[in-house]
């Protein structure tokens, strides 16, 4: 059902993106198109972006060396975000979720939390924020009985 939704606006396409990869928000708005990897399906995550006032301005290191990563998507993402950067104007920074009316230049957590509240409400599920996000998909990969050390190293968390 979400894919369905990605031609209403880019903010859209962080949902699926949150799902299946797990990641911190800055480190969302912090994907460049060079993160990406169409041929094995590989997202590299090295970087984060600055999205509020509490953190320095534009890009910046991970929260800690195990968020460093590489980490492995299915095709039907790696799929979307491959038309998506046919459609995206390049930017100064690279970012993918590049918003320039944003004062952080990149889609605002606020925003997208009232957009996922608004597309959950219409599909009938319960309220959850793009951070309940990630720990969703941390619980479906541990549902799925993927060991907690590869959960945890997917996550970037330094320990388990």
């Amino acid at each position: 059902m979400i894919y369905s939704l990605l031609d209403e606006g880019l903010s859209y396409y962080l949902i699926p993106l949150e799902l299946t990869s797990g990641e911190k928000f800055g480190e969302l708005v912090g994907m460049t198109r060079k993160d990406f990897d169409f041929k094995n399906n590989p997202i590299k995550i090295e970087k984060t972006w600055s999205y509020a006032k509490r953190h320095r301005e534009g890009f910046g290191s991970p929260k800690n060396e195990a968020s460093m990563r590489t980490i492995k998507l299915d095709k039907k993402t790696m799929n979307a975000f491959r038309r998506l950067f046919e459609t995206v104007t390049p930017n100064l920074y690279g970012l993918l979720f590049y918003t320039p009316e944003s004062k952080y230049r990149v889609i605002s957590n606020t925003n997208d939390n009232k957009l996922l509240q608004k597309t959950l409400q219409e599909l009938g599920i319960a309220p959850v924020t793009m951070h309940g996000l990630r720990h969703t998909h941390a619980i479906v990969l541990l549902y799925r009985k993927v060991d907690i050390n590869y959960v945890s190293e997917r996550l970037g968390h330094s320990n388990i």
